[in-house]
């Protein structure tokens, strides 16, 4: 495939586009200009033409109009994932995993993908990133729109991908170095979407394994290491009632965890450790709580542990019995 995109300086969502292209199909090349007769020797020209088809995708004609549902604006990078990603995804789990995910699996890993890589790509190529911090925010009171100024500054500033691209252009290269350093974005791109793949099918697949192994209640058991917080803040419903998560650690003893309050307060204990624990080890915690094999409570409350399932599992009922609500 050949790929035909600009010339000159470059950006985060073409060249996570041509990312994307150059993972998905074999024998990729890329040609950069502004030639109308030499981009349409592209088998798919991107971010430049003005014109959209199933060939051309330039979302700066002024007829491009797709957004997405929440408002955000497709960009060059949004809008190959939106057409590739499901094949980019099933290429991954069929060449790169020991397992094989669902389609739903792979269509919840498509949708983060979107929205924790390409959305923000999009938001910053299509200058809604200020505008969106704006209303979500909702700043009344000048304190309020000084806090959300320097929000944005913030993430205008924030080493993301669209600022590590920026900076790969040097203001002295020439044309030549200039494509040499795209090829360089490109294929560093490459890399970190692949592992963000790999890491959100892994993710998603670990979810829908932890809301099946949940059976209600208060505690949630899981006996494999297994990303149980995502799945607790991106199912709020499921796990409503849940206080605390007990699983097997790296080492292979056995840990109780309180539960998040939500997203927006990630290190908000739902229910914390009795304050006579925390910071308390091995025979100390024993004597504290009146239990055997026990290791540590974290000095926060939030997580501790005990060497073997049954003595971690008598540790989280006393928990549930006389921890703490923040």
């Amino acid at each position: 495939m050949i790929i035909a995109t600009h010339d000159g300086t470059f950006h985060a969502d073409e060249t996570t586009a041509c990312a994307i292209l150059s993972y998905l199909f074999d024998n990729v090349s890329v040609i950069r200009s502004r030639d109308p007769d030499v981009l349409e020797s592209g088998d798919i020209v991107i971010d430049v033409s003005n014109i959209n088809d199933e060939k051309h995708f330039d979302h700066h004609s002024k007829d491009f109009t797709l957004c997405r549902d929440n408002g955000i604006k497709y960009a060059t990078a949004g809008l190959m994932w939106k057409k590739y990603g499901m094949d980019y995804l099933r290429k991954v789990a069929k060449s790169e995993l020991e397992f094989h995910p669902s389609e739903k699996v792979l269509q919840k890993a498509f949708e983060r993908i979107d929205i924790e890589m390409m959305t923000m790509i999009d938001l910053n190529d299509n200058g809604q990133l200020t505008g969106y911090a704006d209303s979500v925010a909702d700043a009344q009171t000048e304190r309020e729109k000084e806090i959300v100024n320097n929000l944005n500054e913030l993430y205008q500033l924030t080493p993301d991908i669209p600022y590590i691209v920026a900076m790969m252009n040097q203001p002295k290269n020439t044309a030549q170095e200039q494509d040499k350093a795209f090829g360089a974005v490109v294929k560093m791109l490459k890399t970190i979407i692949l592992n963000a793949s790999v890491n959100a099918i892994s993710t998603e697949s670990g979810i829908a394994k932890v809301i099946e192994a949940y059976q209600g209640g208060e505690l949630l058991i899981i006996h494999e290491r297994l990303p149980w917080t995502q799945a607790v803040l991106s199912n709020p419903d499921v796990f409503k009632n849940c206080l605390l998560a007990m699983y097997p650690d790296r080492n292979m003893r056995w840990r109780v965890q309180s539960l998040p309050v939500s997203k927006a307060q990630r290190f908000k204990n739902r229910l914390s450790a009795p304050v006579a624990w925390r910071g308390l080890n091995d025979e100390d915690l024993d004597r504290a709580t009146g239990l055997k094999n026990m290791t540590f409570i974290h000095k926060s409350g939030f997580t501790g542990g005990a060497n073997n399932h049954d003595d971690c599992r008598e540790l989280a009922d006393l928990w549930l019995k006389e921890g703490v609500k923040d």
